[in-house]
């Protein structure tokens, strides 16, 4: 054997060698490929949630008592806001209706026992107050053109004011805003002045006094309607005892001494009711000296 032949001989054993050695490396490390694999493939999976922990089946027929089983509470529902009823809202527009046809009194009729038993509220009154506001500033302007013709019915105005005043004064209007109440208190006050400056300008005192009496007590006035009322009832008064000094002596002449005595005890009413009503007793001054001079003529007259 040649060396040539020597040396190949010792490769080939070698080659014969390292393959066996690799042959078995392969298999060995397929195996352990896989379960890394494996491995691999268990951790990129999502794990399984826990299943919540149950109490134990319950055998079919072994069923809860009926008198143990646990009383739950019923959930809160939270109640609507409460709305007035379709019966309300039509009595109010029925009564809204009436009072812009001017029928005051029909409409008294429904009002007075609303207010009484406290089935009208603050929102329905409020709405009633409104169109009441209205109908006294449109039956003034009437009343108002209608002097200008020398004619003019002063009972439409007395009943929408008298129909306001008892709503305005009412206990649900106290709830309602200020400006609100304000607003209608003015237009209340300037029917009332007006109307009574009306009476004065004709020479009925009497009716002037009560009607400025009334717009002095209207609630919710500012000072200076306060003060524009009282100066009018002041003048008014002047006025009243200037005509009873002239009325008296003549209702003693024929002999009427209680009629004479009658209309200086009135005047006398009206003086002290004004001071009451916070009039000075300086601007009541006039009239009480003419209510003094009445009453000693009377005093002084012969009795027949």
């Amino acid at each position: 054997m040649t060396v040539e032949e020597a040396l190949l001989a010792a490769v080939g054993l070698v080659a014969l060698v390292l393959l066996f050695l690799g042959l078995s490396e392969v298999l060995e490390g397929d195996a352990r490929a896989r379960l890394r694999a494996r491995r691999r493939e268990l951790r990129l999976r999502e794990p399984r949630r826990a299943a919540p922990e149950t109490a134990p089946a319950r055998p079919p027929l072994a069923r809860r008592p009926r008198s143990a089983r646990v009383a739950t509470e019923p959930m809160p529902v939270a109640e609507p806001e409460p709305r007035p009823p379709a019966a309300a809202d039509d009595w109010r527009d029925g009564v809204a209706a009436l009072l812009r046809a001017r029928e005051f009194g029909e409409a008294r009729r429904l009002i007075d026992p609303a207010l009484r038993d406290g089935r009208a509220g603050s929102e329905t009154v409020g709405a009633l107050l409104d169109v009441c506001s209205s109908v006294v500033a449109r039956d003034l302007r009437r009343l108002r053109r209608a002097v200008r013709r020398s004619a003019g019915d002063e009972a439409v105005l007395v009943a929408s004011m008298e129909t306001t005043r008892v709503l305005l004064e009412s206990r649900p209007a106290a709830a309602l805003p200020a400006q609100q109440r304000r607003r209608t208190a003015r237009r209340l006050w300037r029917g009332q002045a007006r109307l009574g400056l009306r009476r004065w300008r004709a020479g009925d005192f009497d009716a002037a006094v009560e009607t400025l009496f009334q717009a002095l007590s209207v609630p919710g006035i500012d000072e200076r309607r306060g003060r524009v009322a009282r100066e009018l009832l002041v003048r008014t008064l002047e006025d009243m005892a200037g005509q009873s000094l002239e009325l008296i002596p003549q209702l003693l002449g024929e002999g009427d001494r209680a009629a004479a005595l009658e209309q200086a005890q009135r005047l006398l009413v009206h003086i002290r009711r004004a001071r009451d009503e916070g009039v000075s007793p300086e601007d009541l001054a006039v009239a009480a000296s003419r209510a003094r001079q009445l009453l000693e003529h009377i005093e002084q007259a012969p009795v027949r």
